[in-house]
C-alpha cells in the first residue's frame, strides 16, 4: 500500500505513461464529462488512461474507444449508491479497500480527481500518484494538488472538465456533449420496441418522460408529469409516449403512464444500455435534472428539463448543467420566488420543440 504521503512531481510528465481519471459519482455527473477521455486520449494518444468509476457506472462507458481501461472505485463519497458511512467509513476504505491497493499497484503518473474533494485527494495520495490536479473552491482538497482548475458555478460542468485536459497542455478539444457509445444491435433493438407503435408505416413523434430523479426537492411532482402526459396525449397528435424510471420508481413510472392515453411503460425497467438506446432512438425526452438529460444531449435530442424548487435559478441550471440548442430548462429564478413550471408551461415547452423537429 502506498504511503499517505505519496512523490510529488512539480510538473508533469511531457508524455505520461498513464493517467487516472476519478469519478465515483452518480450517472449523470458522469455522462457530463466524458469527453474529457477523449480530450486526453488526443493529447496522449500513446497513454494508457484509466477511469475509476462505481460499479453502478459501469454500464455508461461501455465501448468507450477513449479508454485503456474502467475501474471500479466505490469509493464512499459524493454519490446516492455508497455515501452513507460516515467520516470512518471514508477512512477505512481509504486504509483498507483492496481497491485503493489496486490503484497503488499500477503506479499512475497523473492523477484527475473530477470533483475536487477532499477525499479524492485523500484517494489521489494513497495511490501514490506523483502529480494530482483537483479544484478549487468547491469542495477543498486542491492544496494536495500541484495544479487546480478554479471552480464556477456558471460555467458547463462538461466544459470545467475539459479545462482539465488543458491544463495539461490540450488545444484539440472535442465538443461539449456526452459521449456514449452504442452497438448496432443495441440501435436496432431500440428502434424496433418504437415502431412496434407505429402502425400503418406512419412515424410518429417519440417521446420519452422520465419523472425520476434522486433527490424529491430537485424533482418536478410525479403528479405533474402525470398531468404534462395526460395533456399531451390528448392534446398532441401523432405522438408516442415513452415513460422511463429506474429500478426503484416502478409505482411512480406506472402511475405517469396511466392516466395517458397510449402511453407505454417497461416493466421491469430497462437497464442502462436498454435505456441510452430507447433515447437515442426517440424525438424528444422530457425529465427532471437527471441522468436522461444528459443521455439526451449524447444523442443530439432536444430535451425539457423540469426544476423541483430546490434549484434556485433555472438559468444557472441551464449554464451549469444544460446543453445550448438542445435542453432548456424551466423552473424559479430569485426574483421570482418558489414558483416551479406547471404543467401547462412545461406543455407548452415540449410543443414548440416538437414544432421545430423534422420527422423522417
Amino acid at each position: 500500500m502506498a504511503s499517505a504521503f505519496a512523490p510529488a512531481l512539480a510538473a508533469p510528465p511531457r508524455e505520461p505513461r498513464s493517467i487516472f481519471v476519478l469519478r465515483n459519482n452518480d450517472i449523470g455527473d458522469l455522462l457530463v464529462v466524458t469527453p474529457l477521455f477523449e480530450a486526453l486520449r488526443r493529447r496522449f494518444p500513446q497513454a494508457w488512461i484509466a477511469a475509476g468509476i462505481g460499479s453502478w457506472n459501469l454500464d455508461v462507458l461501455g465501448h468507450n474507444p477513449h479508454l485503456s481501461e474502467v475501474l471500479a472505485v466505490n469509493a464512499p463519497w459524493c454519490n446516492k449508491y455508497q455515501d452513507a458511512q460516515g467520516t470512518l467509513g471514508r477512512l477505512s476504505y481509504l486504509g483498507r479497500s483492496p481497491e485503493v491497493r489496486e490503484l497503488a499497484r499500477r503506479r499512475f503518473e497523473i492523477g484527475i480527481d473530477v470533483l475536487g474533494s477532499a477525499w479524492g485527494s485523500l484517494l489521489l495520495l494513497r495511490a501514490g500518484i506523483p502529480y494530482r490536479l483537483g479544484v478549487r473552491g468547491y469542495a477543498g482538497g486542491h492544496s494536495a494538488a500541484q495544479a487546480a482548475m478554479t471552480f464556477d458555478p456558471w460555467m458547463s460542468v462538461g466544459r470545467s472538465a475539459l479545462r482539465f485536459a488543458e491544463l495539461l497542455g490540450a488545444t484539440d478539444l472535442p465538443p461539449c456533449r456526452p459521449q456514449i457509445f452504442l452497438r448496432e444491435e443495441e440501435r436496432e433493438a431500440a428502434e424496433r420496441w418504437w415502431a412496434a407503435a407505429e402502425v400503418d408505416g406512419r412515424r410518429k413523434r417519440r417521446v420519452v418522460i422520465g419523472p425520476g430523479g434522486g433527490l424529491a426537492a430537485k424533482s418536478w411532482p410525479g403528479e405533474s408529469f402525470a398531468a404534462l402526459a395526460a395533456r399531451l396525449s390528448k392534446e398532441v397528435d401523432g405522438i408516442s409516449i415513452l415513460v422511463l424510471g429506474g429500478p426503484r420508481e416502478g409505482e411512480l413510472v406506472a402511475r405517469v403512464a396511466a392516466g395517458a392515453a397510449g402511453a407505454r411503460a417497461l416493466s421491469p425497467a430497462p437497464d442502462l444500455r436498454e435505456t441510452f438506446a430507447l433515447v437515442a432512438a426517440c424525438d424528444l425526452v422530457v425529465c427532471n435534472s437527471s441522468m436522461l438529460l444528459h443521455a439526451a444531449a449524447a444523442f443530439a435530442k432536444p430535451s425539457v428539463v423540469l426544476l423541483g424548487e430546490a434549484f434556485p435559478s433555472a438559468s444557472q441550471h441551464q449554464a451549469q448543467w444544460g446543453y445550448p440548442g438542445l435542453s432548456r430548462s424551466l423552473g424559479r429564478e430569485p426574483r421570482e420566488g418558489a414558483a416551479r413550471a406547471t404543467p401547462g408551461e412545461a406543455l407548452a415547452a415540449v410543443q414548440e420543440m416538437l414544432s421545430s423537429l423534422s420527422i423522417s
